[in-house]
């Protein structure tokens, strides 16, 4: 049996559907009005809430990109800098010297890039579906952007790191590098 009914105003500001909604309930047949603008707007200042959340956690990962990243190369150098040395003393170009010790960075941003990729459809489905109130769903789907701004992020901060790092290396003194003793 039918228990509910879908009605459609004409006049669409808040204030006539209140008073329409009012009137409705006061009546002894109708029990409860549910509004769609009402809940528009609860599950607006929701989302919003959430967006802010989001681009927190998108700040913090990246700052944390940028750590880590920056820790690791600055130890991978600082550890092969007699190696950096005789390869700068050999001929070989700073572009080519920083490549030498940033190739493996890309190749593990690379890597995490595409785990991230699984990892992070795999929390979104898990978010998406447990997150919400009973009144709402999110869209659970996945789009082409999504995957493309998660690679950019870290691509751009590796990008930029490779552009610090470049700068160290071009500076090393391979002088005092060979002749230092471990």
């Amino acid at each position: 049996a039918t228990n509910a009914y879908l009605v459609t105003m004409r006049k669409h500001s808040s204030t006539f559907i209140n008073r329409v909604s009012r009137k409705l309930v006061k009546s002894a047949a109708i029990e409860t009005v549910i509004s769609s603008s009402a809940n528009r707007r609860l599950l607006g200042s929701f989302t919003g809430s959430l967006n802010e959340v989001i681009f927190i956690l998108i700040l913090i990962s990246g700052m944390l990109a940028v750590v880590v990243i920056y820790n690791l190369t600055n130890i991978n150098v600082a550890e092969r800098i007699r190696e950096l040395s005789t390869i700068k003393v050999l001929g070989f170009y700073d572009n080519e010297t920083t490549m030498y010790i940033y190739r493996e960075t890309i190749i593990l941003s690379g890597l995490g890039i595409i785990v991230g990729f699984g990892f992070g459809w795999w929390l979104h489905h898990f978010i998406i579906t447990s997150l919400p109130p009973d009144v709402a769903m999110f869209d659970p789907n996945m789009y082409p952007m999504n995957f493309v701004f998660s690679a950019l992020i870290p691509a751009m901060i590796t990008a930029a790191l490779a552009i610090v790092v470049h700068q160290k290396i071009k500076r090393i003194n391979m002088l005092d590098a060979l002749s230092s003793i471990d």
